[in-house]
């Protein structure tokens, strides 16, 4: 079997963009894959290329590597490590995080010929969507498109409950990095708190914390993450995201989560978020809560919306249906 190492970042960007795909392929008998993780939260573990030569991969993935010590390090492997496959994976536009990014303060005004540099140094480069790989074509040849997908022996058998309050259960997910996206949603939270139980997980902003009825702390552990989902019991999910470059470039990974678990979901319309069935709205105040309105007051509807989600997700994102492509992006 071929051999593969990889080296995520930590968090949920690194379980799928390395870590759950490279579990999948061995469980499969595919692929022999490892990966090296930092100790410390949004590190990435750097490697000697002797370290390499002792574990004798046939391809080395690197996750977002733009940073000095990394670019050094690919130079080092393409001199003394020729016959391992180089490959970078990137899943976010490192080149325009906005302001608002929680990690705005850490990304690298440079960053976009820090990645031109870095992809010379690449044989092969794995994105999650096309505005990525629109951005890379110019710098490198091999671009591979793979989607993110959900992993079914984390996802599969995980059962939401609905109707569990008093009031619909109405809530949203996500990391301090969504502190701008959040932010167009403030008054629609306000206008609806009497109407609706909101339920925030992992962040929620000071101002809204009054209006919301219950907040869940962010989980270290991301193997924790899909069960806490899902006890969150939602009636319906929101997916609100600012319309800029950063976004649109992004998955549609949160309305997989979301549509697994068969909670309807109204969402800002935006690129990644087309082609799927849930309920696309302007950034104005007006939609979302007249979106939000409808549904909390026909939850059999909302259901049916809710079921029609998930069968999409199970028919075209369940990981273990795609090796193939992961395969090939990982190989010669």
């Amino acid at each position: 079997r071929p051999r593969v190492l990889g080296a995520p970042l930590s968090g949920g960007s690194g379980e799928y963009r390395v870590i759950a795909p490279f579990r999948a392929l061995s469980r499969a008998g595919r692929a022999h894959c490892d990966v090296l993780q930092a100790h410390e939260m949004f590190k990435t573990r750097v490697l000697r290329p002797v370290e390499i030569e002792r574990a004798k991969p046939d391809t080395l993935v690197l996750h977002s590597a733009i940073d000095d010590m990394q670019m050094d390090a690919l130079a080092s492997y393409k001199q003394f490590n020729q016959e391992v496959l180089r490959v970078l994976t990137l899943d976010d536009l490192l080149t325009q995080v906005p302001k608002d990014n929680s990690f705005y303060r850490y990304s690298y005004k440079d960053a976009k010929p820090r990645l031109r540099k870095v992809l010379t140094l690449c044989d092969r480069l794995i994105v999650s969507t096309e505005p990525l790989a629109a951005l890379c074509r110019p710098m490198i040849e091999d671009i591979h498109i793979i989607p993110n997908r959900l992993e079914s022996s984390l996802w599969g058998n995980l059962k939401s409950q609905r109707r569990q309050g008093k009031k619909p259960r109405v809530g949203w997910a996500g990391a301090q990095q969504h502190k701008g996206d959040l932010a167009l949603i403030v008054d629609v939270v306000k206008q609806t708190a009497a109407e609706v139980d909101w339920i925030f997980f992992g962040m929620c902003p000071d101002e809204l914390r009054p209006y919301v009825s219950e907040f869940h702390e962010f989980l270290l552990s991301f193997k924790d993450y899909p069960a806490k989902l899902a006890s969150l019991n939602l009636d319906l999910a929101v997916a609100p995201l600012e319309v800029h470059a950063f976004n649109e470039a992004k998955s549609n990974l949160r309305l997989l989560e979301y549509g697994l678990l068969g909670w309807p979901v109204v969402c800002t319309d935006i690129y990644p978020y087309q082609d799927a069935p849930v309920m696309r709205v302007p950034n104005e105040t007006a939609a979302w809560v007249a979106a939000i309105r409808a549904r909390v007051n026909d939850l059999d509807a909302s259901e049916r919306e809710g079921q029609k989600l998930a069968k999409w997700v199970r028919d075209n994102f369940m990981l273990e249906d795609h090796l193939d492509q992961w395969f090939s992006a990982l190989t010669r």
